[in-house]
């Protein structure tokens, strides 16, 4: 039965991460999922979910009363609670969360870092820079390089969306502009 419960899950799970990513609201769903998560393990809800007489728009409008502090203004968890009630669903809660969960946990282990320079890299320099990037923020990285001349040499470094370290020759001469004119 959790197999079966699992790979009901594991779409739902995945959708809900993808957009909560994207969308740049990964706390709030985590937050959202395990609030639903411990609703729809209580031996009362359970029960009631087991009823057949029990409507769709029945079942959501008790999911959404008591998750109505936690569900952000963007639509996107009020619509995932609907479709999960049309569906029959709300009873999978805990193994969405877990799964979300998973993703989330993966996806901290990952960082993406960006990398600009004025001309198209080597695979064997895009190899070091991974290793080294790797080494120095102890994550795994996926590296997207990007070409912009306008640099004219060196490269920019995205990391995280805070984190920037310019080593290009454009940066290198602004910075020491603003030294002289400053």
């Amino acid at each position: 039965m959790m197999a079966d419960l699992s790979s009901i899950a594991r779409p739902y799970a995945f959708a809900a991460f993808e957009y909560a990513r994207d969308q740049q609201q990964l706390p709030a769903w985590k937050i959202f999922l395990e609030a639903a998560a411990f609703i729809a393990k209580q031996s009362s809800v359970i029960k009631l979910l087991g009823n057949p007489e029990l409507s769709a728009s029945k079942s959501f409008e008790l999911f959404h009363d008591v998750l109505k502090s936690f569900i952000d203004e963007d639509e996107g968890q009020q619509n995932f609670l609907h479709l999960l009630a049309q569906g029959k669903r709300l009873a999978v809660f805990p193994e969405i969360n877990e799964l979300f969960n998973a993703y989330y946990a993966a996806l901290e282990k990952m960082s993406q870092v960006r990398v600009v320079t004025a001309i198209e890299t080597e695979p064997a320099f895009r190899q070091k820079l991974t290793q080294a990037l790797t080494k120095r923020i102890q994550h795994e990285i996926t590296l997207q390089c990007e070409v912009d001349p306008a640099i004219i040499g060196g490269a920019i470094i995205h990391m995280g969306g805070n984190k920037i370290i310019d080593g290009s020759i454009r940066g290198k001469l602004t910075r020491l502009l603003e030294t002289l004119t400053g």
